[in-house]
């Protein structure tokens, strides 16, 4: 099947190609008989990490149900509209339609809550937390409450923005999606949106699998072993905890190796870098796999996560995992891991320690780790969101729960 075309609409007026732009209706079905739902295409563009990852991986698995003709997909007719360029997403049977912002009023928010609604043809699905609260047939995905949970994490205007449009998007929407059971009881519990609209998706691993080490630049062989982590601003992430971990590890033999966007602010807040402290910066994602084939050991502190993808992601590429026993990373690794407290320096080089010394240990960890993401598909997750459509369109019953 060839790439599906992307076309350019000009802020909203209707040029009248093959992919039809309209406003927004609440119709199931379109003049050839089909369903119709929108992708919001906010994450295109985007470095696929986080949020946007999620996004990107459902739409391609999306993309490919269609083209599968599964059967909840059958009389289903998908679009992306997205602000910039779709192209890169290699879709085949998702048509995609450029809308791109107003050039005067470049704010955040502005595209998807005043330009969006008006492309949207039959339901929407939103995938990355903020959405247009004006499509009432829409399906979101909110990943977590951070901004309620590690406020200081955030900046003001951030935190105002997610405090106020998620409560009425949870109000809104037909159903929200979420990536773990403990954010789904946030969002109960902060009164988000009530139990019986919320599905948890979590997230997929195998996006992982394809990427090759082979390809990457970084060189790891002929220095000391090493612990891999990332470096992150946010408070929530931890990062601190590398810098206090750094001189028993020094004294181990062990270097650690960090890569990620961190300014430099931010490192010389947490005092000098240890000798035995590497910063490689943003790294492509073959350079993530070969740091995670060399690396003793994949350190993960962070003090919450509304899933922690890059856990599943070390225990694709047998890497080891010492996670924080905060929320919700036991949720998602299970026994795949070894656990510390965020602030627990000892458990940390226990748990470390415990790696290096024993390899059988390790080599269960591997063992286990490559067993767990088998439970993270996105395949399966964008099955999930088919059949939430189907419910919606009243195609099939809605799931008892």
């Amino acid at each position: 099947m060839a790439e599906a075309p992307t076309f350019r609409v000009p802020h909203g007026r209707d040029l009248g190609h093959s992919l039809p732009l309209s406003r927004h209706n609440d119709g199931n079905i379109d003049a050839a008989g089909a369903r119709v739902w929108t992708v919001n295409g906010d994450f295109v563009g985007l470095a696929p990490n986080g949020v946007a990852r999620y996004a990107r991986e459902v739409t391609q698995a999306l993309d490919r149900l269609v083209c599968d003709a599964h059967p909840l997909a059958r009389s289903l007719r998908l679009r992306l509209v997205a602000p910039r360029d779709t192209s890169d997403l290699g879709l085949k049977a998702v048509a995609g339609a450029v809308v791109p912002e107003f050039k005067t009023l470049r704010l955040p928010q502005v595209w998807a809550q005043l330009q969006l609604p008006r492309h949207v043809e039959g339901g929407l699905l939103s995938f990355c937390n903020l959405a247009p609260v004006a499509v009432q047939k829409q399906i979101v995905c909110i990943h977590d409450l951070h901004t309620r949970l590690m406020p200081e994490s955030y900046g003001f205007g951030f935190r105002v923005a997610h405090r106020v449009i998620l409560p009425m998007l949870g109000r809104r929407v037909r159903a929200v999606t979420t990536v773990s059971s403990l954010s789904k009881s946030h969002l109960v519990n902060y009164g988000v949106a009530a139990g019986e609209k919320v599905h948890v998706t979590y997230n997929g691993a195998d996006h992982a699998s394809a990427w090759r080490p082979e390809r990457s630049s970084l060189r790891f062989h002929g220095r000391r072993p090493f612990v891999f982590g990332l470096a992150r601003g946010q408070t929530y992430k931890n990062t601190e905890l590398f810098w206090k971990l750094a001189p028993e590890l020094d004294a181990m033999g062990l270097d650690i190796v960090l890569a990620g966007d961190i300014d430099a602010a931010t490192v010389e807040a947490f005092g000098p870098r240890p000798d035995n402290l590497s910063l490689l910066g943003r790294i492509s994602d073959d350079d993530l796999a070969a740091a995670l084939q060399a690396a003793l050991c994949f350190v993960f502190p962070s003090r919450i996560e509304g899933f922690g993808l890059p856990a599943v992601e070390a225990m694709t590429w047998g890497c080891p995992v010492v996670a924080a026993s905060a929320p919700c990373l036991p949720e998602v690794c299970g026994a795949a891991a070894l656990y510390a407290g965020p602030d627990d320096v000892g458990g940390w080089i226990a748990a470390v320690r415990s790696l290096m010394a024993n390899e059988c240990l390790r080599g269960d960890l591997v063992v286990q780790g490559r067993l767990r993401v088998q439970d993270f598909s996105w395949r399966a997750i964008a099955l999930t969101y088919l059949k939430l459509m189907a419910e919606i369109d009243g195609v099939v019953a809605p799931a008892q729960k």
